[in-house]
């Protein structure tokens, strides 16, 4: 498996480092009025979150633990529970805080994080560590989803966004993430696999770029959720 440059993994982990300050500064933000006890809590809290969300995939694949082909294949076991505790977490205390506290041009706009992480795999797959289609040079058009979240979000800032743009940006994003992670899945070495062409994805198996599917996908999703939960509240 070609070894990406240390320059991409320097920009993957600051992309990493900024979704999880983004994180962090939307649920411990202080609000006026509230108690700083509050706050603080709120601040605890979210770095357990992102304790959970990252440490575990971090140590099984620095363990080599995660594998395409075992019964069952850990990675996929990994993806599965990570997509449905992140489910979970939209709809807890915490997806409530954020829901109630951050303006729907945050929650939009930070879908733009996107964009910066699809430059990151076109460059990943020039130093041959990963396939083309899944870049937006082949099949992965979610570079679309980052550059609508960085529009439609200055949108929602600038004055009110209609209900339909944000129902519809939010549908083709998460349409968009759905088809990359099926792209992902149908390029790895397994049975399922339908993309034989260049290298496998089996990067995402190694530390830090576990954390593609472990928590910057996650990150993707909970966007996605707390969008539809704000929908619903307005």
């Amino acid at each position: 498996m070609p070894r990406p440059s240390d320059t991409s993994v320097l920009m993957f982990l600051g992309l990493v480092a900024i979704v999880a300050i983004l994180l962090v500064v939307g649920l411990a933000r202080r609000a006026p009025g509230e108690d700083r006890a509050v706050s603080r809590r709120w601040f605890a809290v979210s770095l357990v979150i992102l304790a959970i969300w990252t440490i575990p995939s971090a140590l099984a694949a620095a363990r080599g633990a995660l594998t395409f082909t075992g019964r069952p294949p850990t990675f996929f076991l990994l993806l599965l529970l990570t997509t449905l505790a992140t489910a979970v977490l939209a709809f807890s205390p915490a997806g409530t805080r954020l829901v109630t506290r951050v303006g729907i041009a945050g929650l939009i706009g930070f879908q733009a994080f996107r964009l910066p992480l699809e430059l990151l795999l076109h460059r990943l797959h020039g130093e041959g560590a990963l396939p083309v289609q899944m870049t937006f040079a082949g099949s992965n058009f979610d570079i679309v989803s980052g550059v609508l979240g960085a529009v439609v979000g200055i949108w929602a800032l600038a004055g009110r966004v209609p209900r339909w743009a944000v129902l519809a940006f939010n549908l083709i994003g998460l349409a968009l993430l759905v088809t990359i992670v099926t792209i992902a899945i149908l390029s790895m070495p397994t049975p399922l696999r339908r993309f034989h062409d260049g290298t496998a994805p089996t990067i995402v198996a190694s530390w830090p770029f576990v954390w593609l599917p472990a928590f910057l996908v996650q990150a993707a999703w909970f966007g996605h959720l707390l969008v539809f939960r704000k929908l619903a509240a307005r």
